[in-house]
């Protein structure tokens, strides 16, 4: 059900990029993003939750705690001058490693929320969810917007 979900979202976001020609993904879709940037995001996320169950499967430490919008203007100022084809393969492997992480975990690493103090209740699995579907699904609607103007090249 947890991956059924997962791939659920994964095919929406699909859908809507297969309607996005290569120019249209460097069209501003606000001030600053590019539906290219958007592809980037996803990106940075699901790296950034494999890098946190890889880290707390290893005990090891994890990154530092950021504000959320921090974090993304940082991820975003990282990651705007990329080829849109390296975004786009960029994508593909993260989100490949993220169903790796996934199908790796046991139950007991998914679903009890005692089992990585860190998560302070919550099962992981919620993790994989916040940074699978459901993030695919709070994007579609910038990937679909009507462009404000061009940007620039990639």
């Amino acid at each position: 059900m947890l991956r059924g979900s997962i791939e659920a979202g994964r095919d929406r976001f699909e859908a809507a990029l297969a309607t996005l020609p290569d120019e249209a993904m460097l069209d501003r879709i606000d001030e600053d993003w590019t539906r290219k940037d958007v592809v980037a995001h996803i990106e940075a996320w699901e790296r950034r939750v494999v890098r946190l169950f890889d880290g707390l499967r290893a005990g090891g430490p994890l990154e530092p705690d950021e504000e959320t919008d921090e974090l993304n203007a940082r991820l975003w100022a990282a990651d705007r001058d990329r080829p849109l084809a390296d975004v786009r393969s960029g994508e593909r492997e993260a989100y490949a490693a993220m169903l790796a992480r996934l199908d790796s975990a046991t139950d007991e690493e998914l679903f009890d929320g005692k089992h990585f103090a860190w998560t302070e209740g919550d099962p992981f699995a919620e993790w994989f969810r916040a940074n699978g579907d459901e993030h695919f699904d709070e994007h579609l609607e910038q990937l679909t917007r009507p462009a404000r103007t061009t940007a620039r090249p990639a």
